[in-house]
């Protein structure tokens, strides 16, 4: 391989790398962490679902977050599903 093969072939791949960690970051941007506390009641739900289902509590509230409409008005809803793995 020349120089200037092995040059091109080493740029191409920084250039890969540099748009995969660009990507990454895209995303990270997008996600949202946080801690939440529950109050009695909706805590023992949320358990209850997740131990019905073989789910953390966390994927269970990360599957309604994922259902959630808002509507026109502001109402916020979440239409009735099944938790799944």
């Amino acid at each position: 391989m020349t120089w200037a093969q092995d040059r091109a072939k080493r740029r191409e791949n920084a250039l890969a790398a540099r748009a995969a960690l660009e990507a990454r970051r895209r995303e990270a941007a997008d996600e949202l962490r946080m801690e939440l506390w529950l109050s009695a009641a909706p805590s023992r739900l949320i358990r209850t679902v997740a131990g019905r289902t073989g789910l953390q509590p966390a994927q269970v509230l990360a599957q309604l977050a994922e259902r959630i409409v808002v509507s026109e008005d502001g109402t916020v809803s979440v239409p009735p599903f099944t938790p799944t793995r």
